[in-house]
Formats: structure tokens, C-alpha cells, sequence
């Protein structure tokens, strides 16, 4: 769930009318004082640093491109090991697919394919070298097998903490969707046959909140 800027316009117009109007809701009930209209800041004031103080979010966009750009780095070395895989006549598609699985953002395809072919270049090493493949080739497919492994593991990470992330937000717009549905209730019905109740418009007020409540996270 997440909260558009012009998504705060009814709750910051029904925060500002509640207050000037703090003593006509006061008179008609007691409950609707100084400390519910704090309260009812307080609880706004969560929701809108929630929203836009969402970190994980920046550090999973983050993570995800980092592991983007691990697997783009793979493309000049498969390439290469295409050509030595076709000297030495061994035949083998690996190196292609760990190229396709990195464009389909396949990651646990990459490793996959990653870890099949550590296992042939091991078994072939000196065939493979004779053919041109550097000798430390085993060593740095196996180092970027780890950093993708670890990227991954990171990037899911996140991936569950913005899942939590969302859940808190959605019982924080609840609490919050509380008090403004009360506000507007009373207000229409303290200003009933003036002007004023527009501002306190159930109807119009819920909308928004279930618009907002529902809406899905921008990237």
C-alpha cells in the first residue's frame, strides 16, 4: 500500500477544519478535544513518515541493480568462453544460457547454469586452457557465483522486510482511516444545512481513503 502525495489533500483538509472547528465538535461531545485532534496529527504524521521514509524500499532498488549489473558483467566472459568451448570441440550450451538466463533477470537460472559449468570446466581444465581459456577462469566463475548468491540472498532479504513493511502501513492507514471517518461523521452533522458540512462530507473523505488504502507501492 502506499500513499500518493495528493493522497494527503482530504487528510490534511480534514485535520485543518477539524481544528479550527475543535470547540463545535468539543461542545456536542466531549471526546472530540485537543487530544483527539493531537492524537489524530500524531497518527498522520506516522503514516506520511512511513510512507516517505521508506528506506528498504530504496535499499532493495539498490540491491536489485547491483545484481543486475553482476550478471551484465557476465556477458564478455561467456562470450569468450563460447569461442574456447568451440576449440576444443567440447559441446556445450552453458555459456549461452547463463547470457539468456541474465536477460530474463532468471537469477536462480544463472546460478544454475553457473554451477554446471564450474563442474565441466574443472573436469576439462587442461583441455580448455590448451584452447585458451585463462587459468584462473574456475576461480572467478566461482566468485561470481558466490557475489550473485549473496546479492540474491540480500535482495530477498528485503523483499520480506518490505512485505512487513506493507503490513505495518496498512494497519497504520486503518488507525488513521478511524479518525478521519469519525471527524466527517460529526462534522456533517454539526454544520447540517450549512455550507460548511461539504467540508465534512463522509462520502467524499472515504473515498479518498479507500483509494489511498488500496492503492498499490510506487517503484
Amino acid at each position: 500500500m502506499g500513499i500518493l502525495k495528493e493522497e494527503y489533500v482530504p487528510i490534511a483538509d480534514a485535520l485543518n477544519s477539524f481544528s479550527r472547528d475543535l470547540n463545535l465538535f468539543e461542545a456536542e461531545n466531549h471526546l472530540y478535544n485537543a487530544a483527539y485532534l493531537s492524537a489524530m496529527q500524531n497518527k498522520t504524521n506516522e503514516v506520511r513518515a512511513k510512507e516517505t521514509g521508506d528506506a528498504v524500499l530504496l535499499l532493495q532498488k539498490k540491491t536489485t541493480q547491483e545484481l543486475y549489473t553482476l550478471g551484465s558483467e557476465l556477458s564478455k566472459p561467456m562470450k569468450l568462453l563460447n569461442i574456447v568451448f568451440d576449440k576444443a570441440k567440447i559441446k556445450t550450451t552453458l555459456p549461452s544460457d547463463v547470457i539468456k538466463k541474465v536477460n530474463k533477470r532468471n537469477f536462480e537460472g544463472v546460478l544454475n547454469s553457473l554451477s554446471f559449468l564450474k563442474d565441466v570446466i574443472a573436469s576439462q581444465s587442461a583441455l580448455l586452457i590448451s584452447s585458451g581459456m585463462k587459468p584462473d577462469t574456475e576461480t572467478l566463475i566461482q566468485n561470481t557465483f558466490d557475489a550473485i548468491t549473496a546479492k540474491s540472498n540480500e535482495q530477498s532479504a528485503y523483499q520480506q522486510q518490505r512485505k512487513s513493511f506493507t503490513s505495518a502501513n496498512k494497519g497504520l492507514y486503518k488507525e488513521l482511516y478511524v479518525y478521519i471517518s469519525e471527524v466527517a461523521r460529526m462534522g456533517k452533522i454539526i454544520f447540517q444545512g450549512e455550507q460548511k458540512a461539504s467540508e465534512y462530507t463522509l462520502e467524499n473523505l472515504i473515498a479518498l481513503v479507500n483509494s489511498s488504502r488500496n492503492s498499490k507501492p510506487a517503484d
